[in-house]
C-alpha cells in the first residue's frame, strides 16, 4: 500500500541558490514535493494558477511583482493555497503586512534550516507561525491599529515609485497612460499624507509597504 500524497510545493525567490537549497531540505523529509518553480512574482501567480499545488514558500523581494502584492492577489485567486513567508526582512511592518495580504507563516531566511519544518506543520494544521525572532507584541499592536490606505493598483504603482520608476516608465509597464500614472501618484501622495516622492517612498518603507531592494540599515 502506497503512503499519502506528499504535499506539493511552488517555490518562489529571485535567488537560485536559495529555491536549490530550499527543495533539498524538502526532499530530505520525504513528505513534501516540488512541482514548480518561480523567479519573480508573476510566475509565482502562473505557477500557482498552472499547478494548484498545496503550498506556495515565497520571498518577499523579488522582481515585476514583489511578494506583498503576489500574496494578495494568490489570497484572492487561490484562497485555500497555504502560504508561507521566506524573508530576510525582521521589521514588523512587513511581517503585518504578509499576514493581512494572507501568509500563513512567516520565518526568517537565516533560520530557515532550524524552522522551515515547524512552520510547515503548523501552517498545514491550518495555525499561524511567526518566526521566534519576530517581536510578537509589537506585531499584535500593529495589526491593531493598521488601517488598510491604498488600492491594489495604487500599492502597485507605489513599489515601481520605490524601485525608481518614473510615470512614463510606470506608464508603460502597466499599460496605461502617463496622465492616469500621475493621477495615481498625486493620490498616493495624498493619502500616505507625503510632501514629495523622497518622503512618500520613506513612509511607504517604514510601514511595510514597499520592498526596497537592500533591507533597512540596522542601526
Amino acid at each position: 500500500m502506497s503512503g499519502p500524497r506528499p504535499v506539493s510545493v511552488i517555490l518562489a525567490d529571485d535567488h537560485h541558490i536559495v529555491r536549490r537549497g530550499l527543495a533539498a531540505l524538502l526532499q530530505m523529509s520525504g513528505r513534501y514535493q516540488v512541482v514548480d518553480e518561480a523567479c519573480d512574482g508573476e510566475e509565482a501567480l502562473h505557477c500557482a494558477q498552472r499547478t494548484q499545488a498545496d503550498l506556495i514558500i515565497l520571498d518577499l523581494s523579488m522582481p515585476r511583482m514583489n511578494g506583498l502584492e503576489t500574496l494578495r492577489r494568490l489570497s484572492h485567486h487561490l484562497p485555500r493555497m497555504k502560504k508561507l513567508v521566506l524573508s530576510m526582512y525582521d521589521d514588523t511592518a512587513f511581517v503585518v503586512q504578509a499576514l493581512r495580504g494572507g501568509a500563513d507563516g512567516y520565518i526568517l531566511k537565516h533560520a530557515m534550516e532550524d524552522e522551515l519544518f515547524r512552520a510547515l506543520d503548523a501552517i498545514l494544521q491550518g495555525e499561524r507561525y511567526i518566526g521566534v525572532a519576530i517581536d510578537l507584541e509589537e506585531m499584535d499592536a500593529q495589526m491593531a491599529t493598521f488601517a488598510e490606505l491604498l488600492t491594489p493598483r495604487e500599492r502597485e504603482i507605489l513599489q515601481l515609485i520605490a524601485e525608481g520608476h518614473t510615470a512614463n516608465e510606470i506608464a508603460q509597464i502597466l499599460c496605461i497612460s502617463p496622465h492616469t500614472a500621475n493621477r495615481h501618484r498625486a493620490n498616493i501622495l495624498q493619502k500616505m499624507g507625503a510632501r514629495n516622492q523622497v518622503e512618500l517612498v520613506r513612509l511607504a518603507a517604514e510601514r511595510g509597504l514597499v520592498i526596497l531592494k537592500q533591507p533597512p540599515q540596522r542601526s
